[in-house]
């Protein structure tokens, strides 16, 4: 083979090419789309940008059972992929004080930042790496990193179970950047967008059993509750002489009888 040059489309991160028979004339086309990975008798000799080389110039044409192999990386192929919460994680209300089980799914969209690095940690032996593989290699960090992130931007501003879902995107938002970071760190990966499209929880564990509704913006609240979380309301009446909490509605204190 003299010419070795990519024919594909730009859809894929990833297309392997295995060279069995070597040519000191051989000659490498790499597209401006894409940078090569040299990979001779399973050891990775270079990275290629655009341009034209002779391989006799990279690699040593005097072996009979030589082997190679050059990866084509996609430079601006974005891929779609899938992500789920394989088991539900637990978090806290702060408002309504209990424990609950929350399940979520997206989808997330990568590029290649580091072709090497990609190579040697996701691709390695694969001769095609397909989206569903890459998802499953990338899945358990993402989820990880996810779940760190609710919980934080639950704690921090005091978000209630019933929020969540209209909060969705300023949650994933909040977990884009470090997510980013932590796969072009360790996978030579680029997260570009990532969106929580579905919220599954156990609803039977954080309902209310005790109910009561601000005077104020009528917003249904737990019988404990001594202020609105949507409008800040107090939700009960001091007593001026005992200092006694008493409910909103009450004419007169419940400890030492003065009129409120």
């Amino acid at each position: 083979m003299d010419l070795i040059k990519f024919n594909g489309t730009n859809e894929k991160l990833f297309s392997r090419i295995v060279i069995s028979e070597l040519s000191p004339k051989t000659t490498l086309i790499v597209p401006e789309t894409h940078n090569a990975l040299v990979i001779y008798n399973g050891e990775m000799l270079q990275t290629l940008s655009k341009g034209r080389y002779k391989l006799a110039e990279i690699v040593n044409f005097d072996k009979n059972d030589a082997l190679l192999e050059i990866i084509f990386v996609s430079k601006t192929a974005k891929l779609k992929l899938l992500w789920g919460t394989p088991n539900k994680f637990t978090l806290f209300d702060p408002v309504l004080k209990k424990s609950y089980k929350i399940g979520m799914s997206g989808e997330f969209e990568v590029q290649v930042s580091d072709p090497r690095k990609c190579f040697l940690y996701l691709v390695g032996a694969e001769t095609d790496l397909t989206a569903d593989a890459l998802q499953e290699r990338l899945m358990s960090r993402l989820v990880a990193e996810i779940g760190d992130a609710l919980s934080k931007y639950v704690v921090e501003n005091n978000v209630r179970y019933d929020q969540i879902f209209m909060l969705r995107q300023k949650i994933a938002n909040s977990a884009l950047d470090r997510i980013s970071a932590i796969f072009q760190k360790d996978y030579g990966i680029m997260v570009f967008s990532l969106s929580i499209s579905n919220i599954i929880f156990d609803e039977d564990e954080i309902m209310v059993t005790e109910e009561k509704v601000c005077p104020n913006c009528k917003t249904k609240l737990s019988a404990d509750a001594k202020f609105c979380y949507n409008c800040g309301e107090r939700q009960e009446k001091l007593c001026p002489k005992c200092h006694t909490e008493n409910q909103a509605n009450a004419k007169f204190c419940s400890n030492c009888g003065e009129r409120l």
